[in-house]
């Protein structure tokens, strides 16, 4: 079986023509339990065929303590590999609230107004910034951070990043089907239903920016239950896919939009965005196959927005 030590350490110093000075590296080892290339071994732990290419020129790659290139290796034999430095989104110093970390991870939970990645209208001041700096903030240059579970911008709650581009590569590889991603939500109006499924497809409107329910869409399911009615509902909710917009567009086609969602329903005058929060998440970490799990509690203004008319 492959095993996985996760070091991070100082490799090498900067490249000619810059000060000397230590480059903080994620470096891993990975053992062979058959004979086969270096690049097949990595592959089957989720390194992509960029990352490897990017390995391969900048000499990130040994065996036996020396650098090598895609050769063949042999049962028992160990690949050490560092992930690469390259170019990164600009640092924001904004804290961050953490509520789960280690060497791989970071779950935080996102504020309202503010997006999960950079885009054109916030190239600098999204979640994914906040992120960098944090990082750099443990030494670590370059940081090369992903966000796995992205939040629209007017959502909130826990969200997973992971810290560099092999704990991203890994995930996306299989730890998908162990993530589970629940939802606390305020609808308009009473549930007819103390829980159930919806199951609508969803596409992109004709305007561009709105989802629809469409027959042509991608398939959506999204799992509720009531956990409290007044004039609006209190409802846990699972995402059992992960459409744009899936909660969001999924209710309002039920007659019973998100509090707050200007989008989909009507503004408040309680709250400033759709009242959504991303209150519960888990998954089974590939490097240590343990669950890894982190919650919020729910927003005492949820509470509030439950009679709201």
């Amino acid at each position: 079986m492959q095993t996985f030590q996760k070091i991070r350490s100082a490799l090498r110093r900067r490249n000619a023509g810059h000060d000397e000075g230590k480059t903080m590296r994620y470096t891993f080892d990975s053992k062979a339990t058959a004979t086969t290339t270096v690049k097949r071994l990595l592959a089957k732990q989720g390194v992509s065929h960029r990352l490897f290419k990017k390995m391969l020129s900048d000499r990130l790659l040994w065996v036996d303590g020396q650098a090598v290139g895609n050769i063949a290796i042999n049962a028992g034999q160990v690949v050490r590999f560092a992930i690469p430095t390259s170019e990164t989104v600009t640092p924001e110093k904004v804290p961050l609230h953490v509520l789960y970390e280690d060497d791989n991870w970071l779950i935080v939970a996102k504020p309202a107004n503010v997006t999960s990645v950079p885009g054109p209208h916030a190239p600098n001041h999204s979640l994914l910034n906040r992120i960098v700096w944090y990082l750099q903030q443990q030494d670590i240059t370059e940081p090369q951070p992903a966000i796995i579970t992205r939040l629209d911008r007017d959502t909130v709650g826990l969200v997973l990043a992971a810290k560099h581009p092999y704990a991203q590569g890994r995930f996306d590889q299989a730890q998908h089907a162990t993530l589970e991603k629940h939802y606390v939500a305020v609808v308009s109006g009473q549930l007819k239903q103390s829980e159930g499924k919806i199951d609508a497809p969803i596409g992109l409107g004709a305007d561009g920016i709105h989802r629809i329910i469409t027959d042509v869409g991608q398939p959506a399911l999204t799992r509720y239950k009531v956990l409290k009615m007044a004039t609006n509902t209190l409802v846990d909710v699972q995402l059992l896919t992960g459409r744009t917009h899936q909660i969001r567009v999924h209710f309002a086609s039920l007659g019973h939009p998100l509090i707050g969602d200007r989008l989909y329903g009507q503004p408040s005058t309680l709250i400033d965005h759709q009242a959504l929060q991303a209150t519960r998440l888990s998954f089974v970490d590939p490097f240590s196959k343990k669950q890894i799990h982190a919650a919020l509690p729910i927003p005492s203004l949820f509470e509030t927005l439950l009679n709201e008319k």
